[in-house]
């Protein structure tokens, strides 16, 4: 199967899956105000569809800008955004979900497609016992192994298989960013907590650029002077329990980095001709701009089993496990 298709056989399986769940007017939460291209690509591809649908986007937060003296109505849906930090890896995020699930137990909740990983079976099984106890929640799984485990933990919860968000991104949208490859070899190499430590990476050229995404690697003089304003106006707004700063976050996120990230990340990815990728959104955003890579796995096994779960089939995908 081609990129091309593939794309659109993912799509068509987010489109008939999760519109039947979108039911009314919705706050989506959980957004990514950071400088990673993946999840910047996992929010547009979320807003896309949602745009698809007839129902208002009421409010939008991360998790830091979320106003908690703003209060949701029961009738509202309240959507979190996918990814991959469902567990104690990226323990923040789950934290917020699980205090969203007690504040709101009447209201119908969707966590959009995410890859779950515990290192302690114990928080597992009581953040299972928390968002059992929701009787509306839906948890939408990014790959089998994943949906096997909340299906384990999570016995009372709705479960929904889907692809990540980021494949409903309309690349048509993005396609002036798009540069003419050239004849340098990248590495996309992450230096976090997901990377596999015991990997072997010796069929990687000896002449590749060894790189991260660009926006992880150099921060431009006007994003940190707008992050020290952010901070600034947090500790002037903090006596007086306002939520200004919050609001302008919001809107600059949503309006301009978003964007910026998500153009930075197809400028830096199709300037190259061949791409080795440690990172599971190098690998979709290559798919999305239909070039040939060579893929590992992180640290826990995320990236194969989302491999083996959607894109097994995809022609010019070459996967190293170990």
């Amino acid at each position: 199967m081609t990129a091309s298709q593939k794309i659109t056989e993912l799509k068509k399986t987010i489109t008939e899956k999760l519109t039947p769940c979108i039911t009314g007017d919705y706050v989506l939460l959980g957004l990514p105000y950071h400088a990673n291209i993946g999840d910047s690509l996992i929010w547009e591809g979320t807003e896309t569809f949602l745009n698809t649908t007839p129902c208002k986007c009421l409010y939008r937060a991360s998790v830091p800008s979320y106003n908690p003296k703003r209060k949701i109505h029961e009738n509202t849906l309240i959507i979190i955004n996918g990814g991959g930090s469902f567990g104690d890896l990226w323990r923040r995020n789950t934290k917020f979900w699980l205090q969203l699930a007690q504040q709101y137990p009447n209201n119908k909740i969707i966590i959009l497609p995410q890859s779950i990983f515990y290192k302690d079976e114990k928080l597992l099984k009581e953040d299972a016992a928390i968002f059992s106890e929701h009787k509306h929640l839906t948890i939408c799984l990014r790959d089998e192994i994943s949906f096997e485990i909340v299906s384990r933990y999570f016995p009372s919860n709705e479960k929904l298989l889907l692809p990540d968000m980021a494949f409903y991104t309309d690349m048509a949208k993005w396609k002036r960013y798009v540069r003419p490859a050239s004849d340098k070899i990248l590495f996309l190499k992450r230096k976090d907590a997901e990377i596999k430590q015991d990997q072997n990476y010796d069929c990687v050229p000896a002449n590749a650029e060894i790189r991260d995404w660009p926006t992880m690697e150099y921060t431009p003089l006007w994003l940190d002077l707008y992050h020290k304003a952010h901070l600034a106006l947090q500790i002037i707004e903090k006596p007086l329990s306002t939520h200004l700063n919050n609001t302008i976050s919001d809107m600059v996120y949503k309006h301009m980095l978003r964007r910026r990230f998500i153009k930075q990340g197809i400028n830096f990815l199709s300037s190259y001709s061949q791409i080795y990728t440690t990172r599971l959104h190098g690998a979709i955003l290559s798919i999305l701009l239909e070039k040939p890579f060579t893929w590992f796995d992180n640290s826990y096994g995320k990236s194969s089993a989302f491999y083996d779960t959607w894109l097994s089939d995809v022609e010019d995908i070459t996967f190293f496990r170990k």
